[in-house]
């Protein structure tokens, strides 16, 4: 389990409705170098792949043309829609819609549902990358998550759910769009009472996605990428293929949540905490319009340059699940589309 598992309950007060609100600037992630290094050593130290190109053998049979992952989110999750950020949290946005998607398409392939009881509590996501697994203590250092962090985050914290806990006591079950949960667990971190009922539910591994060609191989098997750029391009209008055109960048996180072959390769990049921003066609058109309101799909060329930043980590095996190869064998029908798509 988690190593916060055993960490002493300490009781804390539950969340009355913080005055640290939005800020007029807010950043969105931080990027450290050498933090990133010293947990690279730390996973190498426990014998863990850190990057996912050197984790997955040769494929016996090419790829599939194409696989998405939302018909398994939306198969367990099916009012799941986007949200509106509150400030600037959208690293925890970024690692709990990826939670989201590793424990979709287990329980969706294992039918086992008891382990994801509601969507990951992003506020807590946030406060644990922030403080939890910096040693406890308060950051002052305005907005922003730590892609590396988010990632340790979900390996030593676990995560917490869209419910409420301990009698009530912590209602958890809404984002608070003013930006205050965020706010005050990413200043003074989550309250230690909760931290038994995360340690429940863990990513046991998580390693780098540094190009496109890798990244496809790990959505083939149904492992979702956060995806992290001091510069990320955010697409706000599709083209009639349903790439993105219009676009502006930020220091920002997201999602990579499918890919396509063929003629035009590229992945889905989904943007979950800006409400509805992307505009025109989507493909494939069937979408339903909670995806297609914050995605679009990202040319592989730009996705490679951004990956090869190595801020984008894949995550897999939620709390024990086997891995599950979605190019061979017990796989949705509707999660493959048409060729069609793909040309």
């Amino acid at each position: 389990m988690p190593p916060s598992a055993s960490k002493p309950v300490r009781p804390g007060p539950p969340y009355p409705g913080s005055p640290l609100r939005v800020q007029d600037l807010p950043t969105g992630c931080r990027f450290d170098e050498r933090e990133r290094a010293d947990f690279l050593t730390q996973l190498s130290d426990q014998g863990k792949v850190t990057n996912a190109r050197l984790h997955f053998p040769p494929p016996q049979t090419p790829p599939k043309p194409v696989t998405l992952l939302y018909p398994f989110l939306l198969a367990v999750f099916p009012s799941w829609t986007y949200g509106l950020q509150g400030r600037g949290d959208c690293m925890g946005w970024s690692a709990a819609h990826n939670v989201d998607e590793v424990a979709a398409v287990q329980i969706a392939l294992l039918g086992r549902r008891e382990t994801a009881p509601a969507l990951t509590c992003i506020e807590a996501q946030y406060g644990f990358m922030r403080v939890e697994v910096r040693g406890g203590q308060p950051d002052y250092g305005g907005d922003g998550g730590s892609p590396t962090l988010a990632a340790k985050s979900v390996l030593e914290c676990g995560t917490l759910h869209r419910m409420q806990y301990l009698d009530g006591k912590h209602d958890l079950r809404r984002y608070d769009e003013s930006g205050g949960r965020s706010g005050l667990w990413g200043r003074y971190g989550v309250p230690d009472e909760l931290e038994p009922a995360a340690a429940e539910h863990w990513i046991q591994d998580i390693a780098l996605v540094t190009d496109f060609d890798t990244a496809v191989e790990c959505l083939s098997r149904g492992t979702p990428i956060s995806n992290a750029h001091p510069s990320n391009p955010i697409w706000t209008e599709r083209d009639e293929l349903g790439f993105g055109k219009k676009r502006w960048n930020a220091s920002h996180a997201m999602n990579y949540i499918g890919y396509r072959l063929g003629s035009r390769p590229g992945l889905l990049k989904i943007n979950t905490g800006h409400g509805f921003h992307v505009h025109g066609p989507m493909h494939p058109d069937d979408c339903p319009s909670a995806i297609a309101g914050c995605a679009a799909w990202e040319d592989a060329n730009v996705a490679d340059q951004v990956l090869k930043a190595e801020w984008s980590w894949a995550y897999s095996d939620y709390i024990g699940f086997p891995k599950r190869d979605l190019n061979g064998g017990r796989v949705s029908q509707d999660q493959i589309h048409p060729n069609r798509i793909a040309a």
